[in-house]
């Protein structure tokens, strides 16, 4: 072999080791922001017969919360970790669990597992959660000298079932307690 392709070779050689390497650092960031998102959630169905059915869900959901234009954040490790409940990313509930699942109408049976409340209410978390108040502040209570009300948005749409919103993979929840 001449050298002329020698030196040829070894130059696409190394082109293609590059490419390797660029597409492989694209995949990597690729798959990291996927799981980060939520995207990584997985659901899948069990049926014993046509009406026994369980899904079983690792899903998750970014929470935000702003009291008198403060940021509080959910407690770390916390929450029934067979229900809703937190790890060590900041503000997310994540829910990994078996539920009864109606295959014909593709629902779940029983979504109060999925019910805000139950994460708000646990021991572990103590933070009051209602149509009426968040943590220690209630509707007409002040911020800034300013009667406030509580309110959530789920996904950007202003939502009022509050502590009974059962939620999704996916949800962005903010919860804000202000003046209008």
């Amino acid at each position: 072999m001449s050298k002329k392709k020698v030196n040829n070779l070894f130059k696409y050689s190394v082109y293609l080791v590059i490419l390797l390497v660029i597409i492989g650092l694209a995949y990597s960031v690729y798959v990291f922001k996927k799981s980060s998102s939520g995207e990584n959630s997985e659901s899948f169905i069990v049926c014993k017969d046509e009406n026994n059915c369980i899904i079983a869900l690792h899903i998750h959901s970014e929470v935000s919360i702003d009291v008198c234009s403060k940021q509080l954040d959910l407690p770390l490790e916390a929450g029934n970790k067979r229900g809703t409940h937190t790890h060590k990313e900041r503000n997310i509930l994540h829910f990994e669990e078996k539920l009864a699942y109606n295959n014909k109408t593709q629902k779940i049976i029983d979504t109060e597992p999925l019910k805000l409340k139950n994460f708000f209410n646990h021991e572990s978390v103590n933070m009051g959660f209602s149509n009426t108040c968040i943590n220690d502040k209630c509707n007409n209570d002040l911020c800034d000298n300013t009667p406030s009300r509580v309110r959530m948005f789920v996904n950007d749409i202003e939502n009022f079932q509050f502590h009974d919103y059962v939620w999704n993979d996916g949800d962005k929840i903010k919860i804000t307690f202000g003046g209008e």
